[in-house]
């Protein structure tokens, strides 16, 4: 037998702290980095001036998740920072039925 043995734990345990992981570009699995709600609204907000809330869900999902932890639903997250959800659903189907449209024609 060898008079150096390997402790288990060492192996399980990171070396290094979880922030330096962020650092170089990696992430761990699970929920989305804490974001402060002020940042997330603002983020809400420069979506929409830009005409990108449509499916916001499916280009941003951290955005999405965020928003409906924090507030409890994207609609509420949305007056939370100024805008009319319902006026955000109603322009958004308008543009895909226009669209739709088109494709027809």
């Amino acid at each position: 037998m060898s008079d150096t043995t390997t402790d288990s734990t060492a192996t399980l345990m990171p070396t290094e702290p979880f922030s330096s992981d962020l650092q170089r570009g990696r992430r761990r699995r699970g929920r989305p980095l804490e974001m402060a709600p002020d940042v997330l609204l603002q983020r809400i907000r420069d979506r929409a001036a830009s005409g990108q809330l449509f499916r916001v869900h499916l280009v941003e999902p951290s955005l999405y998740a965020r928003a409906r932890r924090l507030f409890g639903s994207w609609a509420r997250a949305l007056a939370a920072a100024g805008l009319d959800h319902t006026a955000a659903v109603s322009a958004a189907r308008r543009r895909a039925h226009e669209a739709r449209r088109r494709a027809r024609a």
